[in-house]
């Protein structure tokens, strides 16, 4: 499967470059878009937030080759315009900004994955069962692979969460008002 492919080649750091963002922007898979726009979103903001503590607010030219850029026409790259308006708001921004500013470094990687792991969920929260929701899991499981080489409890924590969230897309009661809380 061809979006499995793709979506497996940016698990791999090698592979995130501009043309990895470029052909994942075309991608049909609308979850692929959002989640590699959010990643290639973080490290940009991550870059930025660096580059000013340590040259000032004048830091945008001495990183340049450190940042990835959206294509200069994101309406003929991305399949969809809301795609970039769904990633990162003003208040995504403004959290970003506060776990860039933490100091421990292992607290820091903490709150950007519990960050990852809800606008990945905030990405599928009108599917269910799907494609995107596969993907989100495979996402998601990814980061419990991590943390289980980081920080074991963490792993566990997180391990323990996907399970609640996999059982929570099986649960009839929870479906059902799920489905009536958006319908009214």
């Amino acid at each position: 499967m061809r979006v499995m492919t793709l979506m497996e080649e940016g698990f791999n750091s090698e592979n995130l470059n501009q043309d990895y963002f470029k052909r994942v922007a075309k991608s049909s898979n609308k979850f692929l878009r959002l989640y590699y726009l959010l990643d290639m979103s973080i490290r940009n903001k991550a870059v930025n937030y660096l580059a000013e503590n340590i040259y000032g607010k004048n830091a945008a030219e001495k990183i340049e080759k450190y940042t990835v850029e959206l294509p200069k026409d994101p309406l003929n790259s991305y399949k969809e315009q809301k795609d970039i308006e769904a990633v990162l708001d003003k208040f995504d921004t403004q959290a970003l900004d506060s776990i860039f500013a933490l100091n421990d470094i292992l607290e820091k990687e903490k709150k950007l994955d519990d960050f990852r792991w809800e606008k990945i969920n905030s990405f599928t929260s009108f599917d269910f069962f799907n494609l995107n929701t596969i993907l989100a899991f495979l996402a998601k499981g990814r980061m419990i692979e991590r943390w289980n080489k980081l920080d074991a409890v963490k792993g566990k924590e997180l391990f323990k969460r996907l399970i609640d969230e996999v059982r929570g897309t099986f649960n009839k009661d929870k479906l059902i008002y799920k489905i009536d809380e958006h319908n009214g």
